[in-house]
């Protein structure tokens, strides 16, 4: 599995700094992510170190290192595609969230994980179909819950996460196999690069 998740979102996700939307992607993520899970875990571990005030000069040799051999499965989770961090706000197999089409692409709006300038959506892409050439004015996270697309910076699979940052364009294009579902978090909104794409971004809202 891969990550390009930067470890200040693990440490925000940590100390409860980043929004409601990252925490859930974050979390999600580490259910089905061992990378993520162990740095987030070991996260967790220095914040709690730090926390106390007498332990402040035993730090280092107060944390452990990451765990190699982590578990790959979802830990206790009856539902294989969606992680509890999503379930407690309403996604889960047997639900059909899909409310919105685009050619071969599907996606929804997570209503209660949305603030100003915070966007959370689930997506769906057909095997060979793309969400239209886009950027975002900040930067963006998606973790791949089943399935898996490619883009500009490269190939994506369950549990991954892809991190574009503002201003970076892409085209995210379902891979062969089954539908792509992922969980993207936009901080600031989308951007299509193409005018007459504002068409479809209406669709997609």
């Amino acid at each position: 599995m891969r990550s390009d998740l930067d470890s200040h979102w693990i440490v925000d996700r940590a100390s409860g700094a980043a929004p409601l939307a990252v925490r859930v992607l974050v979390d999600s993520a580490a259910e089905i992510n061992p990378l993520i899970r162990s740095r987030l875990e070991l996260a967790d571990q220095i914040g709690a170190v730090l926390m106390a005030d007498d332990l402040r000069d035993d730090v280092m040799p107060a944390v452990p290192a990451p765990v190699e051999d982590i578990r790959t499965d979802v830990l206790d989770n009856p539902d294989p595609l969606f992680p509890s961090a999503l379930r407690r706000y309403g996604f889960h197999a047997s639900a059909s969230p899909w409310r919105s089409k685009l050619g071969g692409v599907e996606g929804r709006k997570v209503k209660r994980l949305c603030e100003p300038g915070v966007d959370a959506r689930l997506f769906k892409i057909r095997p060979g179909a793309a969400i239209p050439h886009h950027d975002h004015y900040g930067q963006e996270l998606t973790l791949v819950l089943q399935g898996g697309f490619s883009d500009e910076k490269g190939v994506y699979h369950r549990g991954d996460v892809c991190a574009g940052q503002a201003g970076e364009p892409h085209t995210p294009v379902g891979l062969a196999g089954e539908p792509c579902i992922c969980f993207a978090v936009s901080l600031g909104g989308y951007r299509f690069r193409n005018p007459l794409m504002s068409i479809a971004a209406r669709m997609l809202s």
